[in-house]
């Protein structure tokens, strides 16, 4: 009876293990079903064909060149290979123009985006984003570009994707079009990146900021700058360097080293880019207070631009001779001309050795069409208005210092400024803009406005 009571006991105990292993592989097999369900792809999206990757793309014309070998092989698509993109594209419809374009049916490229997984959608955003960058390496102008754009765009608002590579792409639209004058189109393109996760701080705030001011937005351009002034000065605060006071070089410094500068045996690589930083968003900021008529802050602002400019990058360098060309304008509003000219007279005298990249024509586009707007300002002016106005400095009250001006000063008197003169440099400007800029540019229609003044 002890036998048979000890068999009975272990029978049940092992029909006890089995249905306890029962229920934990029963558990464990739903388990497995609920995240095959939850995870594996949905039917068709086992093999990626080029109409899934169209879907990442805008519901608008794209250009065929973006699709090209050379595309395909540098964004290194491995379920993509540049053979059977080839194959595929030419099977799509065609859409006339004259850029070669594919737009496939919006309908069949909402159901191929619904065949993807969420890493599938991740990869060939990233992708495309790949494939716009290149194509805009290669055409950065024109009508291209417009038909990039809002390919761009879409990308940057996908959720999916490497946000960076979208954000890059996005980068050289807003240049592209910021250079070529179309600030209104450039505009979406800095507010979005600004506002993405992959916004670099202070180049695209700056950016920005530029873009508010030349669309003629300057209150908002304010209020984007001025906080962004507040982070470049603690970033170089917080290096130790002081922005208090004269921002330029010392005297010792002056009679010590070349003149001309730069004036940086002190300072790390680190120092001065942070100190240019500071310069770059005061010069920005200056611009956007000058559209708001606040002329003698406009000038604050560009004198401590141009001092720092000075000891960073030298008096030789197109930004400095533009920061002290735009501080003479604001002079010009105040009717301080001879402050005005003494700066032009400054910047003339470096004229000759100027910095110029022969690369960057627009730089000295922009010297020419500032020297012609304080010159013909200058003229008009001193006719209409009458004689310079004069402001203390230091301890001299205002008519002492125009006494030491007058017969002491070796800058060129604001009466002796003819307008033929100003008539000569605003030639001067049109010529360099127009061969810069193109005609239709917004500077070159600045300095023809300029030339077109009939004289006062």
């Amino acid at each position: 009876m002890t036998d048979e009571r000890a068999e009975q006991a272990d029978e049940a105990s092992l029909r006890a293990d089995a249905q306890d292993a029962a229920r934990i592989y029963q558990a464990a097999h739903d388990l497995h079903i609920t995240y095959r369900q939850d995870d594996s792809p949905a039917p068709g999206a086992g093999q990626l064909s080029l109409r899934h990757l169209l879907a990442c793309f805008a519901d608008a014309p794209l250009p065929v060149a973006v699709l090209c070998p050379e595309a395909v092989a540098a964004a290194r698509m491995p379920e993509l290979p540049a053979e059977r993109v080839a194959a595929e594209l030419r099977a799509l419809p065609h859409a006339a123009g004259e850029i070669p374009c594919v737009r496939p049916d919006p309908a069949a490229l909402a159901e191929s985006a619904r065949e993807l997984a969420d890493d599938q959608h991740t990869r060939l955003a990233t992708y495309a984003a790949a494939l716009l960058d290149h194509a805009l390496l290669r055409s950065p102008q024109g009508a291209a570009l417009d038909l990039l754009a809002p390919h761009v765009m879409a990308l940057l608002w996908r959720p999916r994707g490497d946000p960076a590579r979208s954000a890059t792409a996005a980068r050289r639209v807003r240049d592209a079009y910021e250079k070529g004058g179309r600030y209104a189109q450039a505009l979406p393109f800095a507010v979005r990146i600004a506002e993405s996760a992959t916004g670099s701080g202070t180049a695209d705030s700056l950016a920005l900021g530029r873009l508010r001011t030349d669309c003629g937005d300057v209150g908002e351009a304010v209020a984007v700058l001025r906080p962004l002034l507040a982070q470049a000065e603690r970033a170089a605060t917080g290096r130790g360097l002081s922005l208090a006071g004269r921002t330029g070089p010392s005297f010792t410094e002056i009679f010590r080293e070349n003149a001309a500068g730069p004036f940086t045996s002190g300072l790390s690589p680190a120092d001065c880019h942070a100190l240019e930083d500071v310069a770059d968003v005061q010069h920005a900021l200056a611009g956007a207070l000058y559209g708001l008529r606040r002329y003698a802050e406009c000038e604050r602002l560009l004198l401590s631009a141009s001092g720092l400019r000075w000891r960073v990058l030298g008096a030789l360098h197109p930004a400095y001779m533009l920061a002290q060309l735009h501080r003479a304008r604001a002079l010009g509003r105040q009717r301080l001309w001879l402050e005005a000219l003494s700066l032009v007279h400054n910047v003339l005298s470096f004229w000759d050795r100027a910095e110029l990249d022969p690369d960057r024509p627009w730089d000295d586009a922009l010297l020419r069409l500032a020297l012609a707007e304080v010159m013909t300002g200058a003229v008009r002016s001193l006719r209409e208005e009458g004689a310079s106005r004069s402001r203390g400095v230091g301890m001299f009250p205002a008519p002492v210092v125009r006494f030491l001006d007058r017969t002491l000063g070796s800058n060129p008197r604001p009466d002796k400024v003819t307008w033929q003169e100003a008539h000569t440099r605003a030639e001067e400007a049109v010529r360099a803009c127009d061969g810069a800029f193109g005609p239709a540019h917004p500077h070159s229609r600045a300095a023809r406005a300029l030339l077109e003044r009939p004289p006062p």
